[in-house]
This record gives structure tokens, C-alpha cells and sequence, in this order.
């Protein structure tokens, strides 16, 4: 389940993103994953990056690796239809490699 109003949000605000975001939401609302190896299986570009306090988060890249994706995946390996993708943030390449978004989330 993906918020689609977030989504919409970014792609407005960052046309060049538009497309990849659409058929990023896509293959996500479709997907069943039980676990990162199966988000990497379905990504292969998407990182697990562990956070300063703990957390782990999923990064992907979107449009040819300009821009990032920061999410939380809730998943649930008993019924992997029933997880959950939060959107956290959607950064440009610049923006997140200063890396002061780790401490936001």
C-alpha cells in the first residue's frame, strides 16, 4: 500500500520525476514482499540504510538516479500482500548525499 497523494505531490513538484514515480507506485502496489531481499529482487538498485537511531529505511532510486526515494517498509512475512511502504521523504541525488536526512527520520 503506497499513499498516492504523497507520490502525486512529488511528481508535481519534480516533473522529471513524474514517470518514474508513476511506475514506481506500480510495481509496488503489485509487489508481495516478505522481505529486503525481495524488494532488492525486485529493485535491485534499493539500499537498506540504517539510521543513527536504529531504524532501517529503504532508499531507492528514481528517475535514472537523480532523485531518492526514502522509505519505511513494514513487512509481513506471514502475508507479505498485507505489508506496508511509508513514504518518508523524496530527495534530489544533491540533497541526499549531504546526508542531514538521517537525522530527520
Amino acid at each position: 500500500m503506497v499513499k498516492v497523494l504523497t507520490l502525486d505531490d512529488y511528481a508535481k513538484a519534480h516533473a522529471r520525476a513524474s514517470s518514474s514515480l508513476k511506475i514506481w507506485q506500480a510495481i509496488v502496489q503489485s509487489a508481495s514482499w516478505s522481505c529486503f531481499n525481495d524488494v532488492r529482487a525486485t529493485f535491485g538498485s534499493a539500499d537498506m540504510v540504517r539510521l543513527p537511531n536504529g531504524r532501517s529505511i529503504v532508499v531507492f532510486n528514481i528517475a535514472g538516479n537523480e532523485y531518492r526515494l526514502i522509505t519505511a517498509i513494514h513487512f509481513t512475512p506471514q502475508n507479505p500482500r498485507r505489508g506496508r511502504v511509508y513514504i518518508r521523504e523524496f530527495l534530489t541525488h544533491a540533497e541526499y548525499d549531504k546526508n542531514d536526512w538521517k537525522e530527520r527520520h
